[in-house]
């Protein structure tokens, strides 16, 4: 089974996504569900610091769209915030909802790979889903945070979290790709997928001091078409919704769409 559905895919250049931005297209909103919004919010903030987790409000993007136009991605972003994000992936909220009746916050998550082919992944550790969890490195697109020229640069979101989460700085970076997108469909949200090639080795990377300390084991993987698809099938339903299919896209870019074509079924058809 599937936790994500893949929306757009493909290997994009910074100059081939094209973003619309309308920062009025937000989560349709009445007074009840304000309401009820501003309850479980406090509810979720009283439980946090029971638990001594970190949980906060944040201006974030909202995806409304994404597709592909030739060689080119189509992205079309609203607003949203964190605090709509937890509150309408609530079960009870979002099945009786259609998809674009949600906050849709957008994420962003790369695979990461060195210049001696090893991909890094982590386990997450107070954080607000998926702790525990594998998962590529990524984290939310932010208003404020990664814009240029107040435009939404969904590039800049996710060298910023890789700087933050591992140490390695935009000079390390040797290409960048979007991959595509995906949306989660156990914890509603879309997540742009990112492919980050390093022209630094392993060892140079573990050299490097991370600014946050969300990650509770950065691991580290010596790709092969083999290792990765066994990584895969041994740890699906114990990696993040949104880093799985970021692993598949990027097995599909090193190896071949045959690669995919064959693990797929696999996947959807365990438990």
């Amino acid at each position: 089974m599937l936790e994500f559905e893949i929306l757009a895919r493909g290997c994009f250049p910074a100059e081939r996504v094209d973003i619309l931005y309308q920062p009025e297209e937000r989560m349709p909103m009445t007074p009840a569900i304000q309401t009820w919004m501003d309850t479980l919010w406090e509810e979720r903030l009283s439980q946090a610091r029971a638990l001594n987790k970190r949980l906060f409000d944040a201006p974030l993007y909202r995806l409304v769209g994404a597709k592909t136009a030739g060689e080119r991605l189509m992205l079309r972003l609203g607003d949203t915030s964190y605090k709509e994000y937890v509150t309408t992936r609530e079960a009870s909220f979002a099945r009786e909802r259609r998809r674009d009746e949600l906050g849709n916050a957008i994420g962003v998550c790369s695979v990461v790979e060195t210049s001696d082919d090893y991909i890094l992944l982590d386990k997450r550790q107070g954080v607000d889903v998926y702790e525990g969890r594998y998962h590529v490195i990524g984290g939310f697109f932010e208003r404020g945070l990664d814009a240029q020229d107040q435009r939404p640069d969904p590039f800049a979101a996710i060298r910023r979290e890789i700087r933050e989460e591992t140490g390695i700085q935009e000079a390390d970076i040797r290409e960048q790709y979007c991959l595509g997108a995906a949306y989660d469909l156990a914890m509603p949200h879309g997540e742009f997928l990112f492919l980050t090639r390093l022209h630094i080795p392993l060892s140079e990377v573990q050299q490097r001091e991370p600014e946050e300390d969300e990650i509770k084991e950065l691991r580290f993987l010596h790709t092969s078409e083999e290792s990765l698809r066994a990584f895969i099938l041994e740890h699906h339903g114990r990696i993040s919704a949104t880093g799985e299919p970021n692993l598949l896209l990027y097995g599909a870019w090193k190896f071949g769409q045959p690669w995919l074509t064959s693990l797929l079924p696999t996947l959807e058809s365990l438990a």
